[in-house]
């Protein structure tokens, strides 16, 4: 006996100390009891009393079940963190007005009477990849492998904590409540209020809603005394209204856990007894059923029960819309019918389960909008972490489709190939390969349940491919733009026939089909998905229409991804073979570095590379060749950088062979550009100021600075929409030239850096950029004040990175428009080239694209050309050259060949020398003046600049 009994026991003085004597005096005294405990008992008695009861009851305490949900709270937590924004006021459950409550989803019946499925024994759950796994029980007790994921389990956990302990959430039907309710005998000993309010308490923190419903049907039983219950509860909207019950005849010796298997049975709206009351929201109170014409009378001869009495009455919720009907049959132990004050009590009671019904559905809506959410964030991880393979891909979504629709099938139908260049191919029966943008090349479906046709395999999905499908309804659907919810033998407007296996082109008998259009951001249909056969339920519904349309736009996603990603592949591929075949004809072949290994490397002073004055003409193509390598040499950095001699002429070969051959930015133009670096490096003694680094980097930097240039500038790429100004976004060329040098660079037999360890490499690379993006004058005009700043400043500091960066930008500059400043034949043959190739792409602008082109590219004006020179000079060249004559006085000769030019092309402008004379006009050349002279063009800089 437990020690409380003990004790009690020697209170109870007037009886002997007997159990039976014990037990009947608590019984007639149950306040007594509760007395004592509160008085006498201490916390540790409390905690003995109650895991007795709970162990003689054959239950687990909640002190169990609280250690259990902290182990697994923690297990959770380790995983992942949940946030949820369930509102606690009052220790009450806030749910959503009723104005907001078109923002959550009408629960299907399915999901209404079943949010947490239950699992079969010993089957396998969808596995995840790098994934833990933890060891969990079913709920028939056969333990299961399954995926350590957040899973909706996992978050009720989460959500309990957020809620007061006493609410009974969905997936936790909790104890059987026959095991802990009175007896109807003990409820009827109530007065009538006290009844009515245990009731009413006995619902108000329930929000599983089969729990609820059964207490309420239970309560029901109570309060009319009724021997049969049943409750409807009506889904669907406007025409598409019915009733729903899972919870039929339900009895005072009815099982909860009994509930949750049963069959819903679904009542047309407006049909019967019930049907009738949910339709005209009056009271049906009827005496004798089988006098009624609306009573069924088959479900009597199906059962052997005999029907006498029905009381029906409509379901409210606050707002006094009707969400069910409630029936009562038969009075238990009486042959009379349901009384007025049955009805009067069953309204009364009604009222209190109307709010419960609809706050558990609101709940269950929220939990179902929870489980979709989590279902297409899921949905999208698959999308996401494959887009390489399109059988994995849609194997992973079809299945998640069966998922998530609770269907036994699920097709996806591709109308373009991944292969093709944007229509379809397929094959019809002459053979003949033809273009099409109605079929459908491929179609991939699963099926599960009972439409797997070789279930002796034990695969719980069957997966195909099959290629050049015959789907009417889904070439429907394509064409039409239209989403298809439909069953069997039921018409479709527009479409010819009926929804069956010939139409779909399925193997499989077709009982409902959901199908909708996969589109791209451009709304060009990709393909169809169509949902087959929704288990247990007669046809998809409008919930599932719109869970569809995200689902389908998910597929469409991780379909395009594909697709883009195989096109990329085959670009890659491609771009393989176009690297392939210019290495071969743009690269040197062993014959021309043959040819230059066995001449002699001429000495800078022979080829006269140290001249500011230096005139390329003189030297033929395979010369310049040998003077870029003779400026390596001199400046060391074969023996610096332990440049292969091979890998320096096969590289200076295949530089020369990608420029274009166009009118000026040539290879002439090229080496031209880095003969006057090399100059400044050793005639100006700049190497001295730099690194060895630097100065390789300004020195390949000069030689590619305009390699691949195609004889328009950076606005003519903007105006035609070049693939090259899509692919950058400014300094188009610039960009273009480095990643050039970059391609030839890495052709085999061209790496001249291989001997660079890996930050040598990254800092050259970063060197090499900035001398070849500095080429681009807008970058000039944006820093030549800076720069003016600093060589005016004796104090400048030009070991700082930042005045070095604008250092060597300048001299690139200096460089690349230092024809201006050659002797007067090698200038006006160079104004001319320029002239002619400015001109050809202003032909282009007009004829092609109607643009008026700019000043110094309309051909119309080229006899103008003096004057344009004189611009350019005054505006562009004149700074720059004094600017850098101020940071090395060893640049004088470059600012003096500036002054004199200008003044020979001020001289012709004065005399309104034509373009077709300038190159025969007579001209006396002037004495060098080192006086700027005012400038005699009004163009503004951007017109007037010239890219040397």
């Amino acid at each position: 006996m437990p020690s409380f009994i003990k004790k009690l026991g020697s209170c109870v003085v007037r009886m002997p100390l007997s159990e039976p004597n014990v037990e009947r005096y608590l019984d007639e005294h149950p306040g007594f009891l509760q007395k004592y405990v509160v008085t006498h008992l201490s916390e540790t008695d409390l905690k003995e009393l109650y895991e007795h009861w709970y162990k003689a009851h054959g239950r687990k305490s909640s002190t169990e079940k609280e250690r259990k949900r902290s182990r697994t709270e923690e297990e959770g937590k380790s995983c992942h963190v949940v946030e949820h924004k369930t509102s606690i006021v009052d220790n009450q459950l806030v749910v959503p007005p009723a104005a907001s409550k078109a923002n959550l989803e009408t629960p299907t019946p399915e999901e209404a009477m079943d949010v947490v499925p239950s699992v079969s024994p010993g089957k396998q759950l969808h596995q995840f990849p790098n994934r833990q796994f933890r060891k969990t029980v079913s709920r028939e007790g056969a333990p299961i492998l399954k995926p350590y994921r957040r899973s909706f389990s996992d978050d009720l956990i989460n959500i309990r904590s957020l809620l007061p302990t006493n609410l009974q959430l969905p997936g936790e039907p909790g104890e059987e409540p026959s095991a802990r309710r009175r007896s109807r005998e003990e409820w009827r000993q109530l007065n009538e209020p006290d009844l009515m309010m245990e009731l009413v308490r006995d619902i108000a923190q329930d929000l599983d809603l089969v729990s609820l419903c059964f207490k309420i049907l239970l309560n029901v039983g109570i309060l009319t005394n009724g021997d049969r219950c049943s409750l409807f509860l009506i889904f669907g909207s406007g025409d598409q209204r019915f009733l729903v019950s899972k919870l039929f005849d339900v009895t005072e010796n009815s099982q909860l856990t009994d509930m949750y298997e049963h069959k819903p049975i679904r009542i047309p709206y407006g049909k019967g007894i019930v049907g009738y009351v949910a339709e005209s929201g009056e009271t049906v109170n009827i005496p004798d059923a089988y006098q009624d014409e609306r009573f069924n009378k088959a479900i009597d001869m199906q059962t052997g029960f005999r029907t006498k009495s029905i009381l029906c009455m409509p379901v409210k919720n606050n707002q006094s819309e009707i969400v069910g009907v409630a029936q009562v049959i038969n009075k238990k132990d009486e042959e009379g019918p349901f009384t007025a004050n049955d009805e009067k009590i069953f309204e009364r009671y009604l009222t209190f389960c109307g709010i419960g019904i609809t706050n558990a559905l609101l709940f269950q809506s929220s939990v179902i909008m929870y489980k979709r959410s989590d279902s297409l964030v899921l949905l999208a991880h698959y999308i996401f972490e494959e887009q390489r393979d399109m059988n994995n891909l849609l194997r992973r979504v079809l299945k998640k489709g069966c998922e998530m629709f609770n269907s036994t099938g699920c097709r996806i139908l591709l109308r373009e190939s991944p292969e093709s260049d944007g229509l379809t191919t397929v094959e019809p029966e002459n053979g003949q390969v033809v273009k099409s943008s109605e079929g459908f090349v491929s179609c991939f479906e699963i099926y599960t349940g009972d439409d797997i046709k070789n279930k002796e395999s034990g695969d719980e999905y069957e997966f195909q491919n099959i290629l050049t499908p015959q789907d009417a309804l889904a070439k429907f659907v394509a064409n039409k733009l239209k989403t298809v919810n439909a069953v069997p033998g039921e018409p479709i407007d527009g479409f010819d026939g009926m929804v069956c296996a010939e139409t779909i082109g399925a193997d499989r008998e077709i009982r409902s089909v959901l199908a909708m259009p996969i589109l791209n951001e451009s709304r060009n249909v990709l393909g169809v998905v169509e949902i087959l056969n929704k288990k247990g339920e007669e046809r998809f519904d409008r919930n599932d229409e719109s869970l569809f349309e995200a689902f389908t736009l998910f597929c469409g996603l991780g379909i395009y991804n594909v697709m883009n990603f195989e096109r990329l592949i085959k670009a890659n591929n491609a771009q393989k073979v176009v690297l392939e075949i210019l290495s071969y004809h743009a690269s040197a072949n062993k014959d021309e570095v043959s040819l230059i290994e066995r001449e002699e490397i001429p000495s800078a002073d022979s080829l006269n590379i140290l001249s500011f004055e230096f005139a390329d003409h003189s030297l033929d193509t395979d010369q310049t060749v040998l003077a870029t390598i003779r400026m390596f040499m001199d400046l060391d950095l074969i023996n610096k950088f332990r440049i292969d001699f091979q890998s320096l002429i096969r590289w200076s070969i295949t530089v020369r062979k990608n420029y274009r051959d166009v009118m000026y930015h040539n290879w002439r133009h090229g080496f031209n550009v880095a003969q006057m670096m090399f100059a400044m490096l050793t005639s100006g003694q700049m190497s001295q100021q730099f690194t060895d680094l630097e100065v390789f980097a300004l020195l390949v930097g000069s030689l590619c600075h305009d390699i691949d240039h195609r004889g328009t500038t950076n606005q003519f790429q903007k105006l035609s929409d070049s693939p090259l100004a899509n692919l950058y976004s400014t300094s188009f060329m610039e960009y273009h030239h480095f990643n050039h040098f970059l391609t030839i660079s890495q052709v085999e037999g061209n790496n001249i850096f291989k001997s660079l360890n890996e930050k040598e490499y990254a800092d050259f690379l970063d060197l090499t950029k900035t001398t070849i993006l500095a080429t681009d004058l807008a970058l000039y005009f944006k820093h030549k004040a800076l720069f003016k700043q600093l060589v005016e400043n004796p104090d400048t500091n030009w070991d700082d990175s930042e005045n070095r960066v604008l250092l060597r930008s300048m001299m690139i500059t200096g460089c690349d428009l230092s024809a201006i400043t050659k002797p007067w034949e090698v200038q006006r043959m160079v104004a001319e080239k320029i002239a002619s190739e400015f001109f050809n792409q202003g032909d282009i602008e007009r004829d092609k694209f109607g643009h008026t082109p700019a000043y110094m590219m309309d051909r119309s004006k080229r006899d103008e050309l003096p004057k344009m020179q004189v611009g350019f000079i005054d505006n562009i060249c004149l700074e720059l050259y004094e600017s850098l004559e101020k940071a090395n006085p060893l640049f004088r000769p470059l600012l003096d060949g500036c002054l004199s030019n200008r003044r020979n092309w001020s001289n012709l402008c004065e005399r309104r020398t034509s373009f077709a004379d300038i190159s025969s006009a007579n001209i006396t050349l002037t004495s060098i003046n080192t006086n700027r002279v005012g400038t005699l063009s009004n163009q503004p800089e951007e017109e007037s600049g010239v890219e040397g």
